[in-house]
Parts: C-alpha cells; sequence; structure tokens
C-alpha cells in the first residue's frame, strides 16, 4: 500500500513537470494559434497580389469597402449645359430630318434657343486636376461643372476631344487634390473582379461590383454614335445612364477601364474603355490637344470561311481589302483591291478592329512593312503612312429589274431607266431584286449595289455580267463577288446551293 502511493506521487510530478516544460517551449518557439485578423495583417490572393481582404473577410467586412474608401473621392461628378437650337413647330424638326432644308424658308422666328442639362461621372487621374471622362460626355457642351464628393465644385476647361475612341480629358484648378492609380488592363482575366463606381441616374458615389465578362468586345453599335477604334471590356458590374466616364477598377483599387456605354436591352451587360488605351489617348490630348494617328487609306474587310475558299486561301488570318484610295500610301505603295493584308509592321493580322488600331498607332510618316498575299503569292510592301484625317459617310443607291443568277436581278447601268439614278460606279451592273432566302439574299447583296467583279474577273456592263455567268454554272465552291455600295467597295462570298 504505501509502496502504491509512492509510485503515485511519482507519476503526478511527472506529469507536473511535463506541463512546465511544454508552457516554456511553446512560449520560446511561438508554435500557438495566431489570428488572421490581426492588425496589420495580410495574405495573398490567388491573383497573386498581396492584399489585406482576407483580413477584411476575416474581420467580417466586404473587400471592396476599403476600394470604395480609396477611389470615392476621386471619382467626380461632370454636371454640362448645352445650348441647341430647336423649332416652336414639333413637326419642323422632324420635317428637316427627312427632307433637308427644302421649303422651310429659314424664318428664324420659328426657333429658340433651350439649354439643355446633363450629368454624368469622371475621375481625377493626375493631381494637377486633369480628369479622364468620355468625349459624348462634354461633346458640344457650353459650361462643365466638375463636384468632388467632398462637396467641392469647380469649372471645368476641355483639354482635348478625341471622337474616335470617346475619350476626353478636362481640368480643373484645385489644391490637395485625390488622383486614383492607373491600372494595366492588358493584365485582366476574364472572371477577375471589376467595380464599377459612379454617379448613375444622378445618385452620386455609387459603387457597383461584379466581374470582367469579356475581353476585346468590338463592332458595338452604341447609341449616340459608336467610337472608329474598338477594345471594349465586357462586364457585369450594373452601369446605368450617368455612370458614363466613371472609373472601372480592380480589387486593389486600380482603374483599369472607363465606363461608356451599355445594352438596354439586357441586364448585365456594360461595356469600359481599357485603360491602355485610355493612357495613350489621354497623353496625347494633354501633350498636343488631339491624337494623331497613321493613315493607310484601304478599307479592310474581315475574311469569312466563304471567302477564303473563293479566294483559295489556307485560312481566314488577316483583312481583305475592299477599297484603295486614290494618292494615299496604300496606293503609292502599291496595294491592290482584293490584296490579304497578313502582316503589319512585323506584327500578324487577326482582325479588322486589330488592324486599325495597329495602322493607327504608326506615328505619321514612318515606314512600315506590310505583308501580303495576291493571288495565293506572298509579298513584302513597303509603305509610308500619312496623318489620318476624318473621313466620309455613305448613302444609298436606287433599283428597277431584269436578269437572274443565283437569285439576283440585275440591269446594266446604261439602262434607260436609270437616266435619272445617281449611282457612283461607271462600270458594272445594278442589282435591282433579290430573292429572299436566294445564295446571293445570304451573302449580304441588297437592291442598289453594283456588282464589279466576279471571281477574277471584271464585270464592264450586262454582256460580261452573262459571260461570267455561264462560266460559274455547275460551280459549288464558293464566288467572290466585288460590290459597290453607295461610293464603297466591299466583297462577298456566294455559296451556290
Amino acid at each position: 500500500m504505501g509502496r502504491s502511493f509512492g509510485w503515485v506521487a511519482g507519476g503526478i510530478t511527472l506529469v507536473a513537470v511535463g506541463l512546465v516544460l511544454g508552457v516554456v517551449i511553446t512560449a520560446s518557439t511561438n508554435f500557438g494559434p495566431v489570428s488572421v485578423a490581426q492588425e496589420g495583417a495580410v495574405s495573398e490572393l490567388p491573383s497573386g497580389r498581396v492584399t489585406g481582404s482576407y483580413a477584411s473577410l476575416a474581420a467580417g467586412r466586404s473587400p471592396f469597402s476599403a476600394v470604395a474608401e480609396e477611389v470615392l473621392p476621386a471619382v467626380v461628378s461632370v454636371d454640362t449645359k448645352r445650348t441647341v437650337r430647336r423649332s416652336v413647330d414639333p413637326f419642323a424638326d422632324m420635317f428637316r430630318e427627312m427632307f433637308g432644308d427644302r421649303g422651310q424658308g429659314g424664318d428664324e422666328q420659328n426657333y429658340r434657343e433651350f439649354e439643355v442639362p446633363g450629368s454624368a461621372s469622371g475621375f481625377i487621374f493626375d493631381n494637377r486636376g486633369y480628369i479622364m471622362t468620355n468625349n459624348h460626355v462634354v461633346m458640344g457642351a457650353n459650361e462643365i461643372e466638375v463636384t468632388l464628393i467632398d462637396g467641392r465644385e469647380f469649372k471645368a476647361t476641355v483639354v482635348g476631344q478625341d471622337p474616335n475612341t470617346d475619350l476626353a480629358v478636362i481640368k480643373i484648378e484645385g489644391d490637395d487634390l485625390p488622383a486614383l492609380r492607373l491600372g494595366d488592363s492588358d493584365d485582366l482575366r476574364v472572371g477577375d473582379w471589376a467595380i464599377a463606381v459612379g454617379n448613375p441616374l444622378d445618385l452620386e458615389g455609387t459603387v457597383t461590383v461584379g466581374v470582367i465578362s469579356a475581353k476585346g468586345r468590338v463592332n458595338l453599335n452604341i447609341r449616340g454614335g459608336a467610337p472608329l477604334y474598338q477594345d471594349f471590356i465586357q462586364t457585369d458590374a450594373s452601369i446605368n445612364f450617368g455612370n458614363s466616364g466613371g472609373p472601372l477598377v480592380n480589387i486593389d483599387g486600380e482603374v483599369i477601364g472607363i465606363n461608356s456605354a451599355i445594352n438596354a436591352q439586357a441586364d448585365g451587360i456594360g461595356f469600359a474603355i481599357p485603360i491602355n488605351l485610355a493612357k495613350y489617348v489621354s497623353d496625347a490630348l494633354m501633350a498636343e490637344g488631339k491624337v494623331v494617328r497613321g493613315f493607310l487609306g484601304v478599307r479592310p474587310q474581315k475574311i469569312t470561311r466563304e471567302l477564303a475558299e473563293a479566294n483559295d486561301l489556307g485560312d481566314t488570318e488577316g483583312v481583305i481589302i475592299s477599297s484603295v484610295e486614290a494618292d494615299t500610301p496604300a496606293a503609292k505603295a502599291g496595294i491592290e483591291l482584293g490584296d490579304v493584308i497578313t502582316d503589319f509592321d512585323g506584327v500578324a493580322i487577326t482582325s479588322v478592329a486589330q488592324f486599325r488600331r495597329i495602322v493607327a498607332g504608326v506615328a505619321p510618316g514612318d515606314e512600315v512593312k506590310v505583308g501580303i498575299v495576291r493571288n495565293g503569292q506572298a509579298k513584302v510592301l513597303t509603305a509610308v503612312l500619312e496623318e489620318r484625317h476624318d473621313t466620309f459617310v455613305a448613302e444609298e443607291p436606287e433599283e428597277e429589274e431584269e436578269t437572274r443568277w443565283f437569285g439576283l436581278g440585275v440591269v446594266g447601268l446604261d439602262d434607260p431607266m436609270l437616266a435619272d439614278v445617281d449611282i457612283a460606279a461607271d462600270e458594272g451592273v445594278l442589282v435591282v431584286d433579290v430573292e429572299s432566302g436566294s445564295p446571293a439574299g445570304d451573302a449580304g447583296i441588297v437592291p442598289g449595289d453594283v456588282i464589279l467583279k466576279v471571281g477574277n474577273r471584271p464585270v464592264e456592263g450586262l454582256g460580261d455580267y452573262r459571260d461570267v455567268m455561264r462560266s460559274f454554272e455547275g460551280r459549288e465552291k464558293a464566288i467572290a463577288v466585288m460590290i459597290q455600295r453607295a461610293e464603297y467597295t466591299h466583297f462577298v462570298a456566294i455559296k451556290p446551293e
């Protein structure tokens, strides 16, 4: 009994000693639990950037709160006033749109000037007071007033505008102005966080959250006029009227785009101009008040599978040239109708939008190498670019009928019925009828088009057209057809049934 008690006492002593040693060792080696919410803690997001967002989440706060706190002070309301001249007769303006000034008599008493207000967004990107916004926000404005979220109000002046990208830079004079950090839109991935900030529907300082839904959106038909150079970011972060010109930022609070347009028929489809494009334009506007772009003098067209087949091309890469303006760098370099441009200034051409951006980015006076394919043969031409100036708008030709091929009705340009019809072309045949669902209709040919060439054979008149028709009888491959619509030439591919 005494010996048993000794063993128990000894065991208790050993356990006590072990506990003491454990406490000492743990304290000295810092093996104890650490709170991830401790002050100043940072964690790494899956994107690889170091941020405090995880700490915010652990503390029960949204990771977007810190972004909003950083961004909102530099986001501004842009309020404008425009003077417009309108008729007091509610039907007069409609008459003018339909028939021009004919019969209006220019009676000044029938017109009044009205002041039209507008409200949108912008953001300070340089603490000297430079603000980015959309061109359509300030276009035609007589007065521009900028309001910061802290209540300060400033009169703004226009530094420069660029309708071709729908971007503008305006400036205010003030002290202690906040400015946003600009990110890298080339680094974006679909699915990355996207945070839109602005003043939609006059609701100041609104923050909405979504993701990058897509990149490189082009050929958008935007209300109020689509910019020529498009490379839009698509996002499902809510964008509404009044958001125009405000920043789209990433989870680090860096500007990655400028909110510019919405799809009015859908929820969750908005578009922003990439900040890398905006940086290039804003730098030029601040330096010179305008953007100087390169000009080649061609009309590029997308190569469809049918056009690739019709022209014996191996793939649809590059752009096909459907028009070459006289006395331009393209004409002087020897570029011809039907050439396929595959490489420009060392860059492989993949789309019409990309081609336009690359040409525009070349400084006037620079010499570039242009890789083309002509009749199956690869060539390299040299062009010296000029400065681009704004160009053309088209009109529609007219109609009447005779002669069928793949659903087409055509007449010769010398037909007496066309004596009073203004047709831009001197040669070819005029399309006056297209059967619905026919190969020609499916190819996009419409009444008023002038057919200039079928395959590689020119069509000077109705006789040539009939000869060409017979030569293509029984063909199964797609047939390339060059048409002229108003003053522009354009390729289509007719796929025989």
